[in-house]
């Protein structure tokens, strides 16, 4: 077990090396990405679409859900990919991020794709003024440590997990009854971490999705009300 644990990091470093060379160049300016059926924009000061695999594998399990009339809220929208999905699908779509260039992009991506939705700047929840959602979801950042701009806030929680924190403490006013939050991230978060702040929060797993992908393994995990 400990020469398999080795070995898969040293795949991922070595991977991460030239992988990480390869999209900072490709992400450096404006593009087009092809997602879920949808064309998007792209903006070097926007998480990208295309070229990150936690975009893909959260949409993935979402594409599996009845949407139809949800009221459906996208957290960290960056370019906008997933609220694109569920307005496709038939939710009510509201979409926030922290990142102002993601915000202009994610209307955007949106209108050009003839597709409904609300997009608002928005520190987790403090521009929603109360209103609630039949689901919640979270491409969260993996990273501890402060973010450097507002691209970087798509990478880095803060000290401590912060803005996880915030968003699991803010996710029980934010649901209406019989609601859930689905949370994607990478191991690099720490399962234990990210379930011990929701259930600091007062919520339970109710569905667990694991996908593996060059060796690095994802979580799409769904929580509900511990006390329903």
């Amino acid at each position: 077990m400990i020469v398999n644990d080795l070995w898969k990091k040293l795949c991922r470093r070595l991977l991460d090396r030239f992988y990480r060379s390869y999209v900072a160049r490709r992400i450096a300016r404006p593009s087009r990405a092809r997602v879920f059926g949808h064309v998007l924009l792209t903006d070097p000061q926007v998480f990208h679409p295309g070229y990150f695999l936690s975009t893909r594998i959260l949409g993935d399990s979402l594409r599996t859900l009845d949407l139809r009339g949800k009221r459906f809220l996208d957290m960290g929208t960056g370019s906008g990919p997933i609220a694109v999905l569920a307005a496709a699908a038939g939710a009510v779509v509201t979409a926030a991020d922290v990142n102002p260039h993601a915000v202009a992009l994610a209307r955007q991506n949106l209108a050009r794709n003839g597709l409904a939705g609300e997009v608002l700047e928005s520190d987790v929840f403090s521009a929603l003024g109360g209103r609630r959602f039949d689901l919640v979801c979270f491409n969260i950042p993996f990273y501890e440590g402060e973010p450097a701009t507002p691209y970087d806030a798509a990478f880095r929680a803060g000290k401590d997990f912060a803005t996880v924190r915030a968003f699991a403490g803010g996710c029980g006013a934010a649901l209406a009854e019989g609601g859930q939050v689905i949370v994607m991230f990478s191991e690099d978060a720490g399962r234990d971490r990210v379930l011990g702040l929701f259930a600091e929060a007062g919520f339970t797993p109710a569905h667990e999705r694991v996908t593996r992908k060059f060796f690095e393994t994802f979580h799409v995990v769904t929580f509900r009300r511990a006390d329903r």
